[in-house]
């Protein structure tokens, strides 16, 4: 070995050797970093703490949000219905009462008066037009007379017909009882048997009817043909369909307080026998309205409460800024926190006047309180609460790795 071979090997090893120490001193700092850092561990937590606070506490834009939202919520609470006391049987009326005849016959001559200038136009195909509708008291769902013998001769157990036929269904009949108007059909819910069991499943049968003098059914036909000649009718004239639907409304108005009433939505057509025992033992449309108030109500204020929940949070969303708000992780915790504070607000206010309502001796307090609302607000109570404390966790713990590996960190340390 030469003597500059010597010098090249020594400068070699000489500049390995000074990388290793300060490969060695960099380990060293870094040691002493990570322990600096773990050993202000507790101090460090608590300012990415209020960090987290500070960066999804409410800006001025999100009160004026929180304040709109929770008016919102107390305008559904005290605009909601309030619990409706039983309808007293010896306020109900008989079905050819003067005071339903006037009704009726008010309410024709307003509808006439109202669309005088509508067109008439005459049915290529037999069809009513649309005044023969509209001002024909009687519509053809009240047939309880059958022309002929045979197969189609069902017991409509006479004034207790309206249980059998779906036009006279509170729900339902806006569908059925509307397409019998137009077409000129009843359908109804008979007794469907096979042997000696009887099938409990939804079947109807429809038949033509004479809106004649004689006012009958005549021959069966296919329910999907009421509804073929409905539209069919319809693209003659559309206004018969307006006509009917006026019909419609105005039959079951006029039968609704009658003492015989509606028969329960929905059940002729689930079981039609229990149905008429149901309805013969005088429970009908009323009573049940009556029996599910509470039940409707709480729906009703559930639903109206969760959608003033989604509006709130897509306004709140409108307003997002990339470059002033952070991630949008934790925008997201800033429109949790206003409809969850909007709930409670709005909530509480409701608990505080029930309880004095009841105090007072208000008997309807607690009825009137609105249940669907105080449920949403449960749910979003912990629901929200979970969602953000899930979101504070991710956010310390991502910056506590990010101080730790000293990539980034939102502290100077």
């Amino acid at each position: 070995m030469d003597k500059e071979e010597f010098k090249r090997q020594r400068s070699a090893i000489k500049k390995q050797s000074m990388g290793l120490w300060q490969d060695i001193d960099e380990h060293r700092k870094e040691e002493k970093r990570v322990i600096n850092v773990l050993h202000d561990a507790e101090s460090i937590l608590e300012r990415l703490d209020m960090t987290f606070e500070e960066r999804t506490s409410l800006s001025r834009t999100d009160v004026s949000i929180l304040m709109l939202s929770t008016a919102l919520q107390l305008i559904r609470i005290y605009c909601l219905p309030k619990f409706q006391e039983k309808y007293l049987d010896e306020n109900r009326l008989d079905h050819d009462d003067d005071i339903i005849k006037d009704m009726e016959r008010e309410e024709i001559e307003n509808y006439k008066d109202k669309h005088k200038n509508w067109e008439s136009k005459k049915s290529e195909k037999g069809y009513r037009s649309w005044q023969e509708i509209a001002f024909a008291i009687k519509v053809p769902y009240d047939a309880t007379r059958h022309s002929g013998s045979g197969f189609h001769e069902r017991n409509m157990h006479g004034g207790q017909h309206r249980v059998k036929t779906l036009g006279h269904d509170p729900i339902l009949g806006w569908i059925f009882g509307v397409a019998n108007i137009i077409s000129d059909t009843i359908t109804i819910c008979p007794e469907y048997e096979l042997g000696e069991k009887k099938i409990r499943i939804p079947y109807v049968e429809s038949y033509n009817v004479d809106m004649g003098s004689n006012f009958c059914w005549k021959e069966q036909t296919a329910t999907w043909n009421i509804f073929k000649n409905s539209f069919e009718s319809i693209g003659e004239d559309k206004h018969r369909l307006y006509a009917a639907l006026f019909s419609q409304g105005l039959h079951l108005a006029s039968d609704k307080y009658t003492k015989l009433g509606l028969p329960v939505p929905f059940l002729s057509l689930i079981d039609s026998n229990k149905a008429y025992d149901i309805y013969k033992d005088g429970y009908d449309y009323l009573d049940y309205m009556y029996d599910t108030q509470i039940l409707r109500r709480t729906l009703k204020s559930a639903s109206q409460s969760i959608m003033i929940n989604m509006i709130i949070g897509a306004i709140h969303k409108f307003f997002y800024n990339p470059n002033t708000d952070f991630d949008k992780e934790l925008y997201n915790v800033r429109t949790r926190k206003i409809i969850m504070y909007s709930n409670m607000i709005a909530t509480t206010s409701d608990v505080v006047q029930t309880a004095i309502r009841a105090y007072m001796g208000d008997e309807n307090a607690i009825k009137d309180f609105d249940l669907g609302g105080f449920l949403v607000t449960v749910y979003r109570l912990i629901t929200d609460t979970k969602y953000i404390l899930k979101i504070k966790e991710e956010f310390i713990f991502n910056e506590w790795d990010r101080i730790v590996e000293s990539k980034n960190n939102i502290f100077n340390i």
